[in-house]
């Protein structure tokens, strides 16, 4: 049963190649039934195979001799854009080589203007017997008078004559400069000529080429088609149609992919473009910002220097009353004394209250760390140099003297006087005092007008110091009965 199945599927097989081929066996007769052998069958077989590979065949063809035309399309179009460019570059040439020319001439120009400058003192020379500029003029001279006025005479004939040879000399340099210009972009227009002829020549070249090959592109598909048709049992038309609709859809597709790569490329540009917008909107806001800052720190800057101003106008303006009443107060001082008495010992004074001492300014500190440590550093390297009372450097120093110096070094301006840079001085706790803070010595404890002396203060109860006449600059305990305070700058 299984084998009369097969038997019948094969006669099926092969009856359907028979029908393909158009081919039946000589000897069929259609009142009796005739079933194909099995070589019919697999002869049958191979040809429908070998037909469907022709299709591919010839499909592969089509597509790689649109591939072609496409291609050969592309290189055209470069080769024409190079002559186009060639074509581009030969007019800038040409309007440069224009320019330099027109410029050449007229220097060419002022070379013939300075050689006529000079030719009119040769013309000179030559009626005075070659003597311009010469001796006769004074061998001529009528009297002291007229040889000055013929030597002045002869000093501007002699200037003029320099410089109308100077002129022309620079003329004709500046004339050679250009023509030799000029010439280099003649030369240059002419290779840039040459260059679009041969951009030309293989633009056409190349173009020529094209359409032999579309030519013979199109005349390879219509063998293809009319091929391709017959392998698959339809007409010409149909293979044609079907052929178009194939590059319709292979057009669309490569419109597709290209909005694609735009929508991408846009979506990367604009993000590109928020990222930068983003970049210059925070550099601005940084930029703002550092204004301000700037703006607060010169404006602090200058509040601070008014008042420095005025305070030093307070100063000056309160050193006459100040001094007014330290003389009244050592007269009345000295009126008070008891005067010594040879007849009777001299009663016993009475007590008198006295006045309480004025409290210091609090001041206040601007400087920084980085600031005192350079001011550290400073009052360092100026150990061992001597002191000098007045002195503020470079080569001696007296103590309010060197630590004013110290303290421009790190960035803040101190008066060269130590009671006026206690008072502009932050106060600060002895058990808080740390390196480049200033540390004052006073004659009274209890009076800041008193101070007398300064150091700078560098760390473990040391300071360096100005000390005093004969002494160099050094370091120092700050340890002494007559320490009074600390402050900050």
């Amino acid at each position: 049963m299984a084998t009369l199945a097969v038997r019948r599927a094969a006669a099926v097989l092969a009856l359907a190649a028979l029908t393909l081929t158009g081919t039946f066996p000589a000897s069929a007769d259609p009142s009796s039934p005739v079933f194909p052998s099995a070589e019919d069958v697999e002869r049958s077989q191979q040809r429908v195979a070998g037909t469907a590979g022709d299709v591919g065949r010839i499909e592969a063809q089509l597509a790689g001799a649109g591939a072609r035309a496409d291609r050969l399309a592309a290189d055209v179009g470069r080769v024409i854009e190079a002559y186009n460019g060639a074509r581009l570059r030969l007019e800038e040439a040409g309007r440069a080589a224009a320019e330099a020319q027109r410029t050449a001439r007229e220097a060419r120009g002022a070379v013939e203007t300075a050689r006529v400058a000079l030719g009119r003192f040769a013309a000179a020379a030559y009626r005075s017997g070659g003597d311009v500029g010469g001796l006769s003029a004074f061998l001529l001279a009528d009297g002291p008078r007229d040889l000055i006025s013929r030597a002045a005479t002869l000093q501007a004939v002699g200037n003029s004559r320099r410089h109308a040879l100077d002129d022309f000399r620079a003329a004709q340099v500046h004339a050679g400069l250009l023509q030799a210009r000029a010439d280099r972009l003649v030369q240059r227009r002419e290779r840039a000529a040459r260059r679009v002829e041969h951009a030309k020549a293989v633009a056409e070249a190349r173009l020529a080429t094209q359409q032999r090959a579309i030519a013979e592109i199109s005349a390879q598909r219509e063998t293809l088609v009319r091929a391709l048709a017959k392998a698959r049992n339809t007409t010409v038309r149909l293979e044609r149609e079907r052929q178009a609709g194939l590059e319709r859809a292979r057009e669309e597709a490569a419109r597709r992919a290209a909005e694609a790569r735009a929508r991408e490329q846009a979506r990367q540009a604009e993000a590109a473009r928020q990222a930068e917008a983003a970049r210059a909107a925070e550099a601005a806001r940084a930029a703002e910002l550092a204004r301000q800052a700037e703006a607060a720190r010169t404006a602090d800057e200058q509040r601070r220097a008014d008042e420095q101003r005025r305070a030093d106008e307070q100063r000056r303006a309160d050193e006459p009353r100040r001094a007014d009443e330290q003389r009244q107060a050592d007269e009345q001082r000295q009126a008070e004394e008891p005067q010594e008495d040879a007849q009777q010992p001299a009663a016993a004074p009475e007590p008198r209250q006295e006045p309480s001492a004025p409290s210091a300014p609090s001041g206040e500190s601007s400087g920084t760390a980085s600031g005192a440590d350079r001011a550290v550093a400073f009052a360092r390297a100026q150990i061992g140099k001597p002191y000098q009372w007045a002195a503020d450097g470079p080569g001696s120093y007296d103590c309010s003297g060197l630590t004013m110096r110290a303290w421009e070094q790190g960035g803040v301006s101190l008066p060269h006087y130590s009671v006026a840079q206690y008072e502009r001085s932050e106060k600060v706790a002895l058990t808080d005092v740390r390196p480049g803070d200033l540390v004052f010595f006073a004659s009274d404890s209890g009076n800041y007008r008193s101070i007398y002396h300064v150091g700078l203060y560098i760390g473990a109860g040391q300071m360096v110091e100005a000390p005093y006449t004969g002494e160099n600059v050094r370091i120092s305990s700050i340890w002494r009965g007559s320490l009074f305070g600390a402050a900050r700058p």
